[in-house]
This record gives C-alpha cells, structure tokens and sequence, in this order.
C-alpha cells in the first residue's frame, strides 16, 4: 500500500521538529502537523522567552544591588519600559519561529499547520484555521504533541489566574503578583517578578518549594528568596478560592485560611500535563492529545493520560511512537530532541549501530533559573 509520507510527526515542538529533520536526513519523505507556532512549549512559551525575563531580572539585580561595588553610580533612578522589554522578547521569539521554518524547508520536511486528528493507524485528519480538512496517510506517525499548563480546582482559580503560558501575554509588570506552585516553573517566575519589582508572594502547599531537590539546594533557595523579599505562604495546602474587590483586585484565600489582598495577577504554576483531555472524562490530568482521538488508531494512554511507549518510543500500535511531554517520563526539552533523534536513527538510519538506538532517561540533569 502507498502512502503519502514515510513518516507524519504530529506536534512541531522541539521533539518533533528532531524527529522530522533527523528523519528527513535518511532520505524520508516527512511532513510535520502543527496546530499553533513552530518550536513549541520552550520556544514560544518556556525556556526560552523564560531566560530572557531571567537576563532582565537578573540585570535588575545588579542595577540595584552590585554595581556600586564595582565603582558604577546610575545617576537617577533606572527605571523599567516593561512593554518595550516584551516587545523585543517577543520579536526574537518570532525570528525564531521563522527559523524553524527555514529549517524544514531546507532539510525538505513539509509542514502543515491545523488540528490534528486520527481517523485510523495510517491516517490522520487535518483541519486549518480557515475550516479547511485534509487527509493524509503515513506508514509511520510519531506523537509529539507536548503537554500545557495544570489549574487545580477552586473557586475562581480559571476565571481569574493566568498560567505560565499567560505570563508571557502580559503587557504591564503587575504591581503585586501571587504565584502559586512549588516547583521550577513557580520558582523561576516569582524570581523574575520579584527582581524586576512586584511585590511578589509565592503560595506552595507544604513547608518549601524544589522539595523533591536535593535538601542542600531547596533550603538554600529557601534562605535566598526570603532574603530577596519574596513572601513565601507556607503549609496552605493550596488556594481555596481567588474572588475579585471592588476596585478589581483578586483576593487569594488558601486553604490555610491566609488571605492575600489587593493582587493585580494571580499565576498559577501547578504543574503540567499532556494534552488528551477528550480520552479524560473523569479525571483530573490530561495531556496534549486531547484533538487526537486516539481510540481511533488504538493507542494507550495511562490513567494520567500519558501515552504509554516503552524505552524505545513505541506505543502498542506497530507504527506508531511517541515522545516528549505527551509521554509524561523527564519533561525537559534536550530529552525530547534526543529521543526524536535517536527514534530517528533507529527507524530510517539502516546502520548497524542504531538498530538498538535509544535515549538514556537516567541521571538527567536539570537546571533551574532562580533569583
């Protein structure tokens, strides 16, 4: 039977986008479906427009903190042009995006933007923005579809929190910012608000954040961040309900009974989880595939949602594989560049050596960008 492509990657984030220009090397006929922009979760929302707030907050620091050290005076107050900052953050993400494209373009990848459907193991569906749906049929398909911001229940929490996604859509720095998570994400934007100004309260259920680091780490950070001024909320076992005042103010109550008041931005930085939410009914995490309909090609998900692969990144579907976040193992993006690579390697290489190839899940290293 023919096919349209040897190989279809669903998702244009940066495991995708390995797996396709790796595939594409070996001589594959690739294409690759995004619904949103090219380079996903890191490029356009996560680590990198991350380290540029974290290169301005950290700059900030120095301005208010080191610089008389070093003989430098500022001759008046420095001040902040917070949308010129966001604007120039935003241009670069941009040009970033269109070097993904020329990317594909030069390895001879096809890439189609839509929503993405599976109407059997073979064939996907794709529906763009203007309504239009196309069908094409791949004798291989790799699941890369990533994974978006989590929001616990509680009253209010939806309607008016902001996720990280949303951080990167505000215009103005918020005057006081609550950011509620203990993990990297929480604790990398509340120092980034935190340096370049807002009184900033970071809300985390138990006694710190990072509690899965090591303790030398964690209780540091701990130590440090109280010292720069952020008001840790500790042991609330999370945000009970977040209601407006009269003056259109969130009012944070958390289940501790602390309540925080006259809050411009409530950030909620809970965790992640893959994008499957029409498989998910009943429960409270879903990953990013929930346009896929995966009961359409067979596939398995765990009760979390998470595309269940082995070592190897097959799925139980002989020509399907997945990798990255949607698989919910090490959510870190040069976890997912190597395993579409070596996934890459191993199907359409036809070398000796790669015939077992695999990414390696053990002794990861992970950085985060504290203040």
């Amino acid at each position: 039977m023919g096919y349209d492509f040897d190989l279809i990657v669903v998702g244009g984030g940066s495991g995708g986008i390995a797996c396709a220009k790796r595939a594409a090397k070996y001589g594959q006929k690739v294409m690759c479906i995004e619904r949103a922009r090219l380079g996903g979760t890191c490029v356009n929302v996560g680590c990198v427009p991350k380290k540029v707030m974290w290169s301005a907050a950290q700059i900030s620091d120095i301005l208010k903190h080191d610089m008389k050290h070093y003989g430098f005076s500022a001759g008046g107050d420095v001040t902040l042009n917070f949308p010129r900052l966001k604007k120039a953050r935003d241009d670069y993400v941009k040009r970033l995006n269109l070097i993904y494209a020329k990317g594909f373009e030069d390895s001879g990848v096809s890439n189609v933007f839509g929503d993405c459907t599976f109407v059997d193991a073979n064939t996907v569906r794709v529906t763009d923005a203007g309504g239009k749906v196309v069908n094409y049929s791949g004798e291989k398909i790799v699941i890369a579809t990533g994974g978006r911001p989590h929001f616990p229940p509680g009253e209010g929490v939806e309607e008016h929190c902001i996720s990280s996604d949303g951080f990167f859509d505000l215009e103005e720095l918020p005057s006081v910012a609550v950011v509620v998570g203990a993990g990297y994400i929480a604790v990398e934007l509340a120092g980034v608000l935190n340096s370049l100004g807002s009184e900033t309260h970071l809300v985390v259920r138990k006694a710190k954040a990072l509690r899965e680091f090591d303790p030398l780490i964690s209780d540091g950070l701990d130590v440090e961040m109280a010292k720069a001024g952020i008001n840790i909320h500790r042991n609330t076992n999370g945000v009970a309900k977040v209601t407006k005042d009269s003056q259109g103010k969130k009012i944070v109550t958390l289940h501790s009974g602390d309540v925080i008041y006259g809050v411009d931005v409530v950030l909620m930085a809970a965790g992640r989880v893959p994008n499957t939410e029409d498989l998910c009914t009943e429960c409270e995490w879903a990953p990013n595939t929930e346009k896929l309909h995966l009961e359409n090609c067979g596939v398995k998900v765990d009760p979390r949602r998470y595309i269940v692969v082995d070592e190897y990144q097959n799925t139980n579907v002989e020509n399907i594989f997945a990798l990255g976040d949607v698989c919910g193992k090490v959510e870190l993006t040069p976890m997912a560049i190597a395993s579409g690579r070596r996934l890459a390697d191993r199907l359409f290489s036809g070398k000796p050596e790669f015939i077992n190839a695999k990414v390696s899940y053990e002794y990861v290293p992970t950085v985060v960008f504290s203040h």
